[in-house]
């Protein structure tokens, strides 16, 4: 809010100060028939306009996005620059048709008194004041409506000279020199106006900075979990910068993987480029190598599956046919019926199948999702429990040491958990067989005991 507010006074001062420069250079021009000078005085005339639009595009970027604007409203200051564009244009074609007249015109009295000399360079100092204030208010605000205000008294500041030029080279004999300024004020103005409107177009047509897409891009493609970056569309409204990325990440990845990988992709851009408001969307990679992977990333979505586990995927030659057959568990509300589950079963294998091909046969165990039970920790009752299963252990030789045994007691069934230490250049494999090796032991000796799970540790 500060920086609007020192914006609108810059714009307020530079527009009474134009005003006043205005009238004066007309008054001039129309006094010495100079066609420099009223160049000078269009000129002014122009900035009276582009700086009173100045006001209102600062008024208006400053809105909030709103119902109607879902980006703000901040490309009203790039069409204001693109209207400043239209009119210096404007003036610079008249003023380069009239000055090709009077090159072939010898009946053209330029007067040359001294205050039409003095008025050019004091417009000459204004100006390069009024565009180093503008320009530094501009980058302060990171406003494009000041800047392009700033760009053109710039060019006001060459114009000035130039006609400067023009009337002591008519004072000195050339009457033709007027004629010959103009020309040259015209054409800067036409190149001012032309390098203002392709920045303005730029913006308004949505145009990517090329070097912050391409940081994007690469800051994109390096988030953890990305195996690529699809496509990156990158627009600037105002000061602000939006950008639409979609990224590749493995299919069985669930909700909340693939929300923070789209998380960690806002990170890496912001990263690079501060401030952008970014939109990333997720998609499964095209194909994945494992038959088992493809498997979990067909029966997951469908509908009503919130987990798939204990995946098995054979293949079997059947009269020199290849043939796969899978079974795998899917979890279900526990609320469903024989009937619905039974549905659900057809529909999670009719998925794979489509995965997989018609060759393959699917059968789908469904089970309830297990929902929150109470339990009690009797650790402390059952010593024989922690003994026997730090003893079998041991017996392991990928284990090194059990330690930390707890058991759980949940409505008459026992759940032991048991943390190991292992070598960590082994492989996961074998860390696992030897696991259920131990726990295969354990529920043959003690029926009361459900479940045992080992947590694996490197030493």
């Amino acid at each position: 809010m500060d920086e609007q507010r020192n914006s609108l006074q810059v714009a307020g001062v530079a527009l009474g100060v134009t005003c006043v420069l205005a009238a004066a250079k007309v008054a001039v021009g129309l006094a010495t028939s100079s066609l420099a000078v009223l160049s000078q005085a269009l000129d002014s005339l122009i900035d009276v306009v582009a700086i009173a639009l100045v006001f209102f595009a600062i008024r208006v970027a400053a809105k909030p996005a709103d119902e109607s604007h879902h980006y703000g409203h901040a490309k009203a200051e790039n069409l204001v620059a693109f209207t400043q564009t239209l009119l210096l244009g404007a003036i610079a074609a008249g003023l380069f048709v009239e000055a090709i007249r009077r090159l072939g015109d010898d009946d053209v009295a330029v007067e040359t008194p001294w205050y039409a000399l003095a008025l050019l360079v004091g417009s000459a100092v204004i100006d390069g004041l009024r565009a180093r204030w503008l320009m530094t208010a501009a980058r302060r605000a990171s406003s494009a409506a000041l800047r392009a205000g700033a760009l053109n008294f710039a060019t006001d500041i060459g114009t000035a000279l130039v006609a400067l030029v023009s009337l002591l080279a008519v004072r000195a004999g050339s009457e033709w020199a007027d004629a010959l300024g103009a020309l040259i004020v015209s054409t800067v103005v036409g190149l001012g106006a032309f390098r203002l409107g392709k920045r303005s177009v730029d913006v308004l047509m949505d145009r990517a900075p090329q070097s912050r897409l391409q940081a994007i891009e690469a800051a994109a493609a390096g988030a953890p979990g990305v195996s690529e970056a699809r496509r990156v569309r990158v627009r600037e409204t105002g000061t602000q910068l939006f950008a639409d990325v979609t990224v590749a990440a493995g299919r069985t990845a669930s909700l909340e993987r693939a929300h923070d990988i789209a998380e960690g992709v806002e990170r890496e851009i912001a990263r690079v480029a501060p401030g952008t408001d970014v939109v990333v969307h997720v998609e499964p990679t095209a194909e994945s190598s494992s038959l088992v992977e493809r498997v979990q990333a067909a029966a997951s979505r469908v509908e009503g599956v919130h987990e798939v586990h204990n995946v098995l995927v054979h293949a079997f030659d059947d009269a020199g046919t290849n043939k796969l057959h899978v079974t795998l568990h899917a979890k279900a509300a526990p609320r469903l019926s024989v009937a619905e589950a039974h549905d659900l079963a057809d529909r999670i294998e009719e998925q794979v199948t489509e995965e997989l091909g018609r060759g393959a046969r699917v059968d789908a165990h469904i089970e309830p999702l297990e929902q929150t039970m109470p339990g009690k920790d009797v650790t402390d009752a059952r010593p024989d429990l922690v003994r026997a299963l730090e003893s079998r252990a041991v017996e392991e030789v990928e284990i090194l040491d059990c330690h930390e045994v707890i058991v759980v007691d949940t409505g008459g069934t026992l759940t032991v958990i048991a943390h190991v230490r292992g070598r960590g250049d082994i492989s996961l494999m074998t860390l696992h067989d030897a696991s259920e090796r131990v726990e295969k032991a354990m529920l043959a000796q003690h029926p009361e005991i459900g479940r045992v799970l080992i947590h694996f540790e490197p030493a």
